[in-house]
């Protein structure tokens, strides 16, 4: 078992970061102190486990089917995960060898990793560690295997621009090649019905109907084969670390901790194989989902959906038998939150700028709604809360579902939090979240496949802010990203990337000619051009994101996520062959609202309507990145700006993402929905920006862009009320893959915190 680490410097001089005796010692008891430390005394790092069965399998099989090799794989891989427990734990597993490894996806990452294998360590974001002798192992045996493998090896020779697609800072794919296995919200309610042992047993009689002279029968008992395989190496799993509890408790001189190890092996010799039956068991159960989905995919976003509706009966049946306290549940919560706060994610490290911080986006909602109406708040809901505000960790990202019924002190604890500026909880409204889910069920067809009593009682949030049905949708909700100012330089360039801007394409074609602005008569002859370049760019997207589809549909299979999704054995089908009732994606986040629509403005009223500054000057002052210009760049940036609660600016940005979202629409994708559209970003405002040239809203280049749907930064002068009428003048349910809103105020303007 790993040794917590020594104190010393992590990563490069930018990025470095101190470990202390005080570091992380927060929480509630003093177990939790003791974890939360354990947690952060470990230096991200990257295991091999995987990579070696998954080497292993695929060349002892070559010739099967790549279902039957990924499933065997990813079973093998399940079974013989190392046990670790330590002192104080109760909620056991762990991905790795020590806390915060990430268990390599050599089947998607084994490209990149070959070129950037030596300056993982070292990054300025996201940095890993790995030991040399790993290292050489990858080279010499792993990454050789598996480099031409890859989705995006494969991607790479099917596609006309590739680099476009990943370097050019224009648009970017790279989140949807690099992260299969992701975005997904699990049906933890059939899981606590009937447990694996349920799924497995429903794998065993579909196996048994096939018929052997029925054609489909034969990619059929590879499927149903292959899912009981990873279905009994979870049990393998639960009770490999039943006998390592109870091992470690015959060796225990402490009989408090003796008789909690024992309750542990006790557990874990039925959960998750079997359903939960208490508060504790639950956790467990849902931790173990979780563990295995990080295991099982690629990329971040594997939430918790209504945590407070399916774990409350356990806890309700706990406090009324006197076995759990208030006390006791928001010590487990807070243990089972330093456990999910251990799940890290390495990427490519384009991409971990885009999403730095080794967040993984796992999505707690509590409040709402039932399946009719009433309010669905109970006491788990506040535990969640206020175990978030005792611990610290980043992660779950706990979100308050808002509807008019919701109860007062419920949305105080809420703002508590919010006001201890962790960025927790996100805060929701119900009525939106519902018309999102029924325009993205209803897809192509124009009928939801959802009913509005499902979407009541099981809808809830993915990620950051993607919308899904527990257990009813898969579908990667975060897949390319598209620099609407990159756009706009398209506009001002005639199709050409400026020479300036860094990134692949500089002085390239790479837009459509929409003509010299100089020759525009009117606004509305460039808002056309603008519209142009802009549904260009989503076309050309999408014609590269169908074809990773199609290579993920064939080759990239996920057995944990289909059998936590209902219907996927009863169609045969992989849910990345779309055997979910629901398949989403790939979908379209744009960035640069507030700067495009401040830009268009600028346009519209500096250029076309009062005259004080040519096309000719405004382009010119542009092209010198304002160098020599600053007189014209102090008025363009003295304009006035979206974000407060002024319609000429705010209405442009309602005409702009409206528009984004009716083309998105468009286009089918492989599995035959429609591409979803939203407006969100994480922290790629910044890495893009570094891209864009200098902007007609006065934006010089190389800065950040404006974050999400917020106004640029340093612009809502009108104060927080003014913003937020502007941010609803946006319809919001029309982006049916969410938006985001991110909002900064001073603790020292919120009273009585």
């Amino acid at each position: 078992m790993a040794e917590p680490e020594p104190i010393r410097k992590i990563g490069t001089k930018i990025a470095m970061e101190w470990r202390d005796s005080k570091t992380a010692e927060v929480g509630g008891t003093e177990r939790i102190r003791k974890l939360n430390r354990l947690l952060h005394s470990f230096r991200p790092s990257l295991d091999l486990h995987r990579t070696r069965c998954f080497t292993k399998i695929y060349k002892e099989m070559e010739g099967c089917s790549e279902k039957r090799k990924m499933y065997l794989a990813m079973a093998e891989t399940i079974a013989t995960l190392p046990v670790v427990i330590y002192d104080h734990e109760r909620i056991l597993g762990w991905q790795g060898k020590k806390p915060r490894t990430e268990n390599i996806s050599i089947e998607q990452h084994a490209h990149w990793m070959t070129e950037e294998l030596d300056i993982i360590p070292t990054r300025t974001y996201d940095p890993f560690e790995i030991d040399e002798e790993d290292k050489k192992e990858l080279r010499e045996v792993h990454l050789p295997f598996w480099a031409p493998r890859t989705c995006v090896a494969k991607w790479a020779k099917r596609v006309p621009f590739p680099e476009k697609m990943q370097e050019s800072g224009i648009a970017y794919v790279g989140n949807y090649l690099h992260n299969a296995g992701s975005h997904f919200l699990p049906d933890f309610t059939g899981l606590f019905q009937i447990g694996f042992k349920g799924y497995y047993e429903k794998a065993q009689r579909l196996l048994g109907d096939l018929d052997p002279n029925d054609p489909e029968s034969i990619d059929q008992k590879d499927f149903f084969e292959g899912l009981g395989a990873v279905l009994k190496a979870i049990q393998t799993l639960g009770g490999r670390y039943a006998g390592g509890a109870a091992q470690k408790a015959q060796a225990e001189k402490n009989p408090v901790r003796k008789k909690e190890l024992e309750e542990a092996a006790a557990m874990l010799s039925r959960v998750p194989w079997s359903p939960p039956q208490t508060f504790y068991e639950g956790l467990q159960a849902v931790w173990f989902v979780q563990l295995l989905l990080s295991i099982d995919g690629t990329g971040p976003s594997n939430s918790l959906g209504r945590f407070d509706q399916y774990m409350y009966p356990l806890y309700k049946a706990d406090v009324e038998a006197g076995r759990l306290t208030e006390d006791l549940a928001r010590e487990m919560l807070e243990e089972f939150y330093i456990k999910l706060t251990n799940i890290v994610d390495v990427t490519p490290t384009q991409l971990a700028m885009n999403g730095r911080g080794y967040f993984r986006f796992q999505q707690l909602d509590v409040g709402g709604v039932d399946r009719n109406g009433n309010d669905a708040s109970n006491n788990v809901s506040y535990l969640s809360i206020q175990a978030l505000r005792e611990v610290h960790t980043t992660s779950p990202s706990v979100s308050l579902l808002l509807h008019p019924k919701t109860p007062d002190n419920l949305l105080y604890e809420a703002v508590m939090l919010a006001a201890m500026g962790m960025g927790h909880p996100s805060f929701f409204n119900c009525e939106t979240l519902w018309q999102q889910l029924m325009g993205r069920a209803a897809g192509l067809s124009g009928r939801s496949k959802y009913s509005f009593e499902q979407i009541r009682e099981y809808g809830a949030y993915i990620g950051c802010v993607e919308p899904g049905v527990q257990g009813m949708q898969y579908g990667h909700t975060d897949s390319a990203m598209l620099n609407m100012c990159a756009v706009m330089s398209l506009v001002l360039n005639n199709g050409i990337k400026p020479k300036g801007a860094p990134g692949w394409g500089a002085g390239m074609q790479c837009g459509p000619k929409t003509g010299d602005p100089r020759d525009f008569k009117t606004f509305e002859e460039f808002f056309a051009a603008f519209r142009t370049q802009l549904a260009f760019a989503i076309k050309e997207s999408h014609a590269h994101m169908i074809v990773a589809e199609k290579i993920r549909s064939e080759e990239h299979f996920k057995p944990v996520y289909t059998i936590l999704t209902k219907g996927t054995m009863e169609k045969g089908l992989d849910v990345e062959e779309g055997g979910a009732p629901v398949t989403v994606g790939p979908v379209m986040a744009v960035l640069g609202t507030a700067d495009v629509a401040n830009s268009l403005y600028n346009i519209k009223t500096m250029v076309y309507e009062s005259k004080e500054i040519t096309m000719d000057e405004l382009l010119t002052a542009i092209d010198a990145n304002f160098e020599g210009y600053e007189l014209l760049r102090e008025k363009l940036r003295n304009a006035p700006k979206y974000g407060n609660d002024l319609d000429g600016p705010d209405s442009l940005a309602r005409e702009v993402l409206d528009f984004y979202a009716r083309e998105t629409k468009k286009y089918k994708t492989y599995l035959g929905h429609y591409m979803d559209p939203s407006i969100q970003m994480v922290a790629a405002n910044v890495s893009f920006g570094k891209k864009t040239w200098a902007q007609p809203n006065g934006k010089k280049a190389g800065v950040p862009l404006a974050d999400t749907i917020s106004a640029e930064q340093h612009t809502d002068k009108e104060g927080p009320t003014a913003a937020i009428k502007s941010y609803g003048k946006l319809d919001h349910a029309a982006q049916t893959n969410g938006t985001i809103l991110n909002m900064w105020i001073s603790r020292s303007e919120l009273v009585g915190t």
